[in-house]
């Protein structure tokens, strides 16, 4: 298995000529811009937002997902945006552009992926509210979600290299990043950081993009704000990996101490945070279609 075709990437072309991907809508960055402005209007935001039906029909399902629990069923595209909030539709109208502009026909592996984003943003929010108030939730939740789309252009351009990982990782128990290192393919790290750079993501996600990963984690020292950031991506991700996977024993234990350390958690109180963890999953499938 260990004999696999290399993927060799010119950075100055991959996602423009090679591997070439469309801009995200024009939607994303006029509400952006609306975001940016001193008088923020829900009417003009709910009119942007309606000149892409499929955003509509994604932003009515998630207020009216489970998650939320209204009353009743919401309608309104303008009700649902005062209801979620403009921040709230910014970001889901970011993370729904990423995805839906990459096209992606696999749809399993899709899904996967998809729960493993909302789940690692829930734990992000948690785990930060808990252990880091003083960092932007608006901005770790973004980030959070798309902190691994740098697989989805392993699933779009190179699926077959995509799933000899993913065979890897399940019948070895190892984390898709060791993966990557033992079949010397670039990492889905790298991609994300191309794909932002490609459609000039907010800096933030692409600091998560770039790393969030147990290697990572264990080289942040703490010392800035970009630390501390990178410090609960990189927890949400592992804790949701630790509570998803079946990860081998040693392994397990490695990425628990270091979430431990990281966070200066007894273990006692580990526990604790992994039962959280885990009575989280149920609201992750509220939020999935």
């Amino acid at each position: 298995m260990s004999e696999i075709e290399p993927i060799i990437i010119d950075e100055s072309s991959f996602l423009y000529h090679h591997c070439a991907l469309p801009p995200l809508p024009a939607v994303v960055n006029r509400l952006k811009d609306i975001m940016c402005s001193k008088e923020i209007n829900v009417s003009e935001v709910s009119n942007l937002v309606k000149t892409d039906p499929a955003l509509v029909a994604q932003i009515l399902k998630i207020v009216n997902s489970a998650y939320y629990s209204f009353p009743r069923e919401i309608v309104e595209i303008s009700f649902a945006i005062a209801y979620l909030g403009i921040n709230e539709v910014y970001r889901t109208v970011l993370s729904l552009s990423v995805i839906n502009t990459l096209d992606l026909n696999d749809s399993a592996n899709f899904n996967k992926f998809w729960f493993h984003s909302n789940y690692t943003a829930l734990l992000t929010k948690f785990i930060t509210e808990k252990y880091a108030p003083f960092l932007p939730l608006e901005k770790l939740w973004s980030a959070a979600m798309l902190h691994d789309i740098g697989k989805l252009i392993y699933l779009k351009f190179f699926p077959k290299h995509f799933n000899i990982l993913i065979k890897y990782c399940e019948t070895q128990g190892e984390l898709f990043s060791h993966a990557e290192k033992h079949f010397s393919l670039p990492s889905s790290a790298f991609f994300g950081k191309l794909l932002c750079e490609r459609w000039r993501l907010p800096g933030r996600i692409k600091d998560a993009c770039k790393a969030h990963s147990l290697d990572d984690l264990k080289k942040i020292k703490g010392e800035s704000a970009t630390d501390d950031f990178i410090r609960m991506i990189s927890i949400g991700n592992l804790t949701a990996v630790l509570a998803e996977n079946n990860l081998k024993e040693e392994l397990k234990e490695l990425v628990s101490s270091q979430i431990r350390t990281s966070l200066n958690l007894s273990s006692e109180e580990f526990l604790v945070l992994m039962e959280d963890v885990n009575a989280f999953k149920q609201k992750v499938y509220q939020l999935m279609p």
